[in-house]
């Protein structure tokens, strides 16, 4: 398993950070996935990723901000870590997983912390549509058989008790989070959490073009 590094695109540390955040938390499900084909530059130089676009079914909505974008979905495609393919053949795979975080898996369930971010037109890439996202890698937390922590965490399957040994267990810990504190717990008690959580300031999103964003490409 590779597991890959990058940078959360919201604080996702504190039951604040929730709900300061995101517009919904969710209970889902993935129920399908395809593969995203790598770029023409990755197969033409032999290496490079493929990625998944998962369909996630939403069990049940946890919380919902008062300023949320929009309302909450009943299912969203997420896009997922797949594998990294060398030596020029795309079935010369192995599996990647985000550092710290599930890897989204079939036959698992999760409780997710979402934002909806509006179409965009990017120099580079192009338009954007308009898609759920998550916080950052605390944002996901494993939660089967009802249980927050317990299944499929960096594509490996734990126990809550598993979970507990690897987290951060003292709230002086820089690196203790909200889903360290809710391991072995329900998604109800984050639920009550999170409804008795007022939202912090927002610090202002960064973007190497404020001017092009939610612009037409047209």
């Amino acid at each position: 398993m590779i597991l890959a590094h990058g940078a959360d695109r919201h604080p996702a540390q504190t039951a604040t950070d929730w709900v300061t955040y995101a517009d919904h938390v969710v209970e889902v499900t993935p129920v399908s996935e395809r593969e995203i084909s790598p770029s023409q530059d990755e197969v033409d130089r032999g290496e490079g990723l493929i990625l998944r676009k998962v369909t996630l079914r939403v069990d049940k909505v946890l919380w919902s901000s008062d300023t949320a974008a929009k309302d909450a979905p009943t299912s969203f495609e997420w896009i997922a870590h797949g594998w990294q393919f060398t030596d020029g053949s795309m079935n010369n795979r192995t599996e990647m997983a985000g550092e710290g975080e599930p890897r989204i898996e079939a036959g698992h369930h999760y409780v997710m912390a979402i934002d909806w971010q509006a179409p965009k037109c990017d120099p580079g890439d192009g338009e954007i549509p308009g898609q759920w996202r998550g916080l950052g890698s605390e944002s996901n937390i494993p939660y089967d058989n009802g249980v927050l922590g317990q299944g499929e965490f960096q594509g490996q399957t734990q126990s809550s008790k598993a979970a507990r040994v690897a987290a951060a267990d003292d709230d002086e810990d820089p690196n203790y989070s909200l889903r360290d504190e809710f391991i072995g717990r329900t998604a109800e008690d984050l639920a009550k959490r999170l409804a008795g959580t007022e939202p912090g300031q927002p610090a202002q999103e960064q973007s190497a073009a404020p001017n092009v964003r939610n612009a037409s490409c047209g």
